[in-house]
């Protein structure tokens, strides 16, 4: 019940901590064209923005930028926006919205696109109230072109009860891709309208013209990690006297290699920048140690075990290319052959299960990070029924994927 209090408080202090993480690596570019890295404020943007807020550094104090401002932005690896001025119609997607010419009423107005896929032949789109609208280029366009389309309707002259209109579409972008974006006759008579469809579209035609595709949006459902981690731990061991009432029996201290593999996968759009992981690790020690209420006593541990931590991490960018990190949860230890000169085999435990929290730094594709484990009872002799593990460790981690 204290190793789960201790746990409990430092997860609390973890939370309150990060609670302030609502900024992400990005950049944009201003009207001179001088591009600064920064950390962008952290939106899940349903209509494409129009001004962003930033700080050089989470400590800085915030900034906001507009549109008149700034040419291109982007945040993570999510948004990527670009800067146009260009004629479109927003007079919906659906017949309540929609009017009846089927001809589009094109305006200009200065937006943001999103970049949905980048190559050769580039996907925007541009979303307004839930309406959206998609624009392409490719090597021969200065300026990203619309791709038509239009809900629009006609009045019902049939006079059935219960029909007043007709809904209609205006699906000229299926002839636009037909006939300039097209490679070994794609079929364009069942595109849909959607950013799925769409995507999907551009991204066969620049495979299919060997064009290298150079940013892809991501699906928001999460961001996985798989990776390498490698550490050093420092760990102590104590039982009971096997004369009881005679004290404990202290082990000298020893460093202890550990290593293994993860995966981490990110939760977008939550309030703080916060992943789950699942960690496995293998390591190995020997310790000894003496029962000075025995003279020559020499007691010995050989320890193996594969330890399998799962739990939250919160991120704090404290920079473009830093962050901190706080991190908490529970970790299960196997054993695999572990044996001492003082317990038989049948009296250590199979499993042991303890809690950890920690933090460090992270840049790019590597962490460097602290953890403290609360101890653990490996006995399960009648005879000393009392120990205590305990582990302090320092690791490095590295993305592969």
């Amino acid at each position: 019940m204290k190793s789960l209090l201790y746990f409990a408080v430092g997860l609390f202090c973890i939370a309150t901590c990060s609670a302030q993480s609502l900024y992400e690596a990005g950049y944009f570019i201003d009207n001179d064209g001088n591009r600064k890295e920064c950390l962008i404020k952290k939106l899940s943007w349903k209509s494409n923005p129009t001004e962003f807020e930033w700080k050089r550094t989470i400590s800085s104090s915030p900034k906001t930028e507009t549109i008149e401002n700034v040419k291109e932005f982007a945040v993570g690896e999510d948004y990527r926006f670009k800067r146009y001025i260009l004629q479109f119609d927003l007079n919906g997607d659906t017949v309540g919205k929609s009017t009846k010419s089927k001809d589009p009423n094109l305006r200009y107005q200065k937006i943001f696109l999103r970049t949905i896929l980048k190559s050769k032949t580039t996907l925007y789109q541009y979303s307004e109230n839930g309406v959206n609208r998609f624009f392409y280029t490719d090597p021969n366009t200065v300026y990203p072109e619309l791709l038509l389309y239009k809900v629009f309707y006609t009045p019902d002259e049939s006079k059935k009860p219960g029909k007043k209109i007709i809904p209609q579409q205006n699906n000229t972008y299926q002839q636009q891709l037909q006939d300039k974006v097209n490679c070994d006759n794609q079929d364009v008579s069942k595109l849909t309208y959607t950013q799925r469809d769409l995507k999907r579209y551009f991204k066969k035609y620049n495979e299919c013209k060997g064009y290298e595709i150079e940013y892809s949006i991501r699906k928001k459902i999460n961001q996985t990690r798989i990776g390498i981690v490698a550490a050093v731990d420092v760990s102590g061991f104590t039982h009971n006297s096997i004369i009881g009432g005679a004290g404990n029996v202290s082990y000298d201290d020893v460093f202890v290699p550990r290593y293994g593999i993860f995966i981490e996968t990110f939760i977008p759009f939550s309030k703080v920048d916060l992943s789950f992981f699942l960690e496995s690790t293998y390591k190995a020690f020997t310790m000894d140690g003496r029962d000075f209420a025995i003279s020559n006593s020499e007691f010995e541990l050989d320890y193996k075990s594969i330890n399998v931590a799962v739990g939250p991490r919160f991120h704090i960018y404290l920079s473009s290319k830093f962050e901190l990190f706080l991190e908490g949860g529970l970790t299960v230890d196997f054993n695999v052959g572990t044996e001492s000169n003082v317990f038989a085999d049948n009296e250590i435990e199979n499993t042991t299960t303890d809690y950890f929290y920690g933090g460090g730094l992270g840049s790019g594709r590597f962490k460097i990070g602290f953890r403290q484990y609360t101890a653990k009872n490996i006995s399960k002799s009648t005879s000393i029924p009392d120990s205590e593990l305990t582990t302090s460790s320092l690791y490095i981690s590295m993305n592969l994927f």
